[in-house]
């Protein structure tokens, strides 16, 4: 079997321990290392094992960054970095910083510090977009508005959602990211019990999670839990199909992330006691240890093309930056270990979040401790911090501001070999808000461009921005491309409550659509819609036995009919008698069965 490769050289399928021989040109920079001695920060950048062509140098280390838990970048590439200092004492004092780094000279290192807030309890996730900065500091969500963009705060922190645990505080709301739909996702670990909503929402009205991953919308506010399950989650991120990943600790670590689906849990039971199965790994092999960190599908356009849409996470314990590429499975896919894209040689080597930036180049922050993970509760050394730049040959720092574009030049970045310019310029489009001649050339994009990707990108800006019509979700329904049809389904039922001819359409669909990918989507977006609705596109997606041995159909299928099961014994025995999937039919004569003990008693 050949896979693709970097220099004739890199990328290989390799074994836990990967062979260090004649194909890894990097084997004496890769050998573990034995000290336990803290590296000068330039020391550590320069000791880091790369593949050909590739460098890793400083941005910015102790004292001018501590503890950088995360960090995003703003429309001018500037990093907006979290430092948590109180770890893992929470709520904490509030000492914790945000700070904004910047390189004015173009040189790669950050040589201008400013601190925006310094008074952040423990902080854990943040975000920059519509009018301010979003920060996760448990039992908050907090907005800090900076309307004009003066890098001072408007006023105080604005409690957006409360009702965040902290009961693990290694384990609580982090890594936010904007989706290609408008969202703020986020990412949360199984030992820490949320219940989230507004402050003085009523507990009833309030929406659990132990383990997940959840969206909030910038504009409505409205909170909700897109899948559960797993262990302790951190980043997620999108190919450019627009098909998400996660990486878990201690359980399996590869995941692909399905609007509505329950994954294999660390500890624990589903909030729904009849899931009866949930959905598994993604990968059929393990590495040698199980604490992972962050989230990157590489989509920065300037490394070399077998690194595009291969996903990065960061190795806590073994201090490496792992790799792996996604293989099409049926409605989903199997991840395929590469060798391992960076090792560390540095026994604090602590990475966490790996983001590409406006020049293709990917940064890293590095916690930089002498212990991993829970160890830190006792050792609390808060004095260190890097952040890294890892470097391809030929990239060049360029000087970008993306909220000086106008809404044409807007729209034209959609366009963009880098996926950096394409999602800040979807958020900013977003917050201009809904403009026909934005519309109309979006539609033109989706319409009329031979790139489904870049076909999607049309489709996910027409609906941040208010500008996808029921008429034009019609038209997408029927694209040529599988994924333009899976995605329009999901925008369709966002508000739950799609019109009569969505509904006609999507039943039609799940009767006769040739792409199990549009069949997953519809068993998603069945979830969302009213139960009472919900019989046609069921039945639908039951009568497809060649679905029955998908990773994620049956199951996916099965959540969205159990609640319609549950509520009409009549059509559920009409569902049952026309399924052909064996797992489905198992689940609704099981359904069945506990409904009627319980109308029993």
């Amino acid at each position: 079997m050949r896979f693709p490769l970097v220099s004739s050289i890199f990328l290989v399928l390799s074994a836990v321990v990967p062979s260090r021989g004649a194909e890894d040109p990097l084997a004496d920079k890769r050998r573990p290392v034995a000290s336990t001695e803290a590296l000068p920060a330039t020391e550590a950048a320069q000791k880091m094992g790369l593949p050909p062509g590739f460098r890793a140098q400083l941005v910015a280390a102790e004292p001018d960054v501590v503890q950088p838990i995360a960090y995003t970048m703003d429309d001018r590439g500037r990093l907006w970095v979290l430092e948590n200092t109180n770890y893992p004492n929470c709520p904490g004092e509030a000492k914790d910083k945000i700070l904004i780094l910047e390189d004015t000279d173009g040189d790669g290192k950050a040589d201008k510090r400013t601190v925006f807030h310094d008074k952040i309890t423990f902080a854990s996730g943040i975000a920059v977009g519509f009018g301010g900065v979003w920060v996760g500091a448990p039992p908050n969500l907090l907005f800090i508005p900076d309307k004009n963009g003066d890098d001072k705060p408007d006023g105080e922190p604005e409690t957006v959602l409360d009702g965040w645990g902290w009961e693990d505080t290694h384990e609580t709301l982090n890594n936010f990211t904007w989706g290609p739909d408008g969202w703020m996702y986020g990412t949360h670990g199984i030992f820490t019990n949320s219940n989230v909503g507004a402050p003085g929402t009523p507990k009833a009205e309030r929406t659990p999670i132990n383990a997940g991953v959840w969206r909030l919308h910038p504009v409505t506010r409205k909170f909700e839990v897109y899948a559960e399950g797993a262990s302790n989650q951190w980043g997620v991120d999108w190919n450019d199909h627009g098909q998400a990943f996660f990486e878990a600790c201690v359980i399996p670590h590869m995941w692909q992330l399905i609007q509505g689906a329950r994954y294999h849990r660390q500890a624990g039971s589903h909030f729904n006691k009849h899931t009866y199965e949930d959905i598994g790994t993604i990968a059929d092999f393990e590495y040698e240890k199980r604490a992972y960190c962050g989230a990157m599908v590489y989509l920065g356009g300037q490394w070399p093309a077998e690194f595009r849409n291969t996903f990065f996470f960061q190795d806590i314990h073994m201090n490496k930056l792992r790799n792996e590429r996604m293989e099409r499975r049926g409605s989903g896919y199997k991840a395929v270990k590469n060798m391992d894209f960076l090792v560390a040689n540095d026994p604090w080597f602590r990475g966490l979040s790996p983001q590409y930036g406006p020049d293709g180049s990917v940064f890293l922050n590095d916690w930089y401790d002498k212990v991993p993970c829970h160890q830190q509760r006792a050792f609390t050394d808060r004095s260190n911090g890097r952040i890294y730049k890892i470097v391809y040959e030929g990239a060049k720092a360029q000087p970008v501001d993306l909220a000086k574009a106008t809404d044409a030049e807007l729209v034209q970045m959609q366009l963009h070999a880098n996926d950096w310019f394409v999602r800040h310029a979807r958020r900013i489009l977003q917050e201009r808000g809904p403009k026909p001649e934005v519309h109309a050339a979006l539609a033109k994009m989706l319409a009329e461009n031979p790139d489904e990707t870049r076909q999607l990108r049309a489709l996910w800006t027409l609906h941040c921005t208010g500008g996808l019509t029921e008429a034009l979700a019609v038209q997408s329904l029927s694209a040529r491309s599988e994924w333009v049809r899976a995605w329009t389904v999901q925008l369709a039922c966002e508000a739950g409550a799609p019109s009569e001819a969505l509904l006609l359409k999507f039943a039609e669909m799940a009767k006769a659509d040739p792409s199990p990918v549009v069949r997953l989507y519809l068993a998603s977006g069945a979830q969302r819609i009213p139960v009472a609705q919900r019989w046609p596109v069921l039945e639908g997606l039951a009568s497809r036995a060649e679905d029955a041995k998908d990773h994620n159909l049956p199951l996916m299928l099965w959540y969205a009919a159990e609640p319609a099961v549950a509520a009409n014994v009549t059509k559920a025995a009409e569902l049952l008698a026309g399924c052909q999937i064996p797992q489905v039919q198992e689940f609704i004569t099981r359904r069945m069965a506990a409904s009627a003990t319980a109308q029993a008693q």
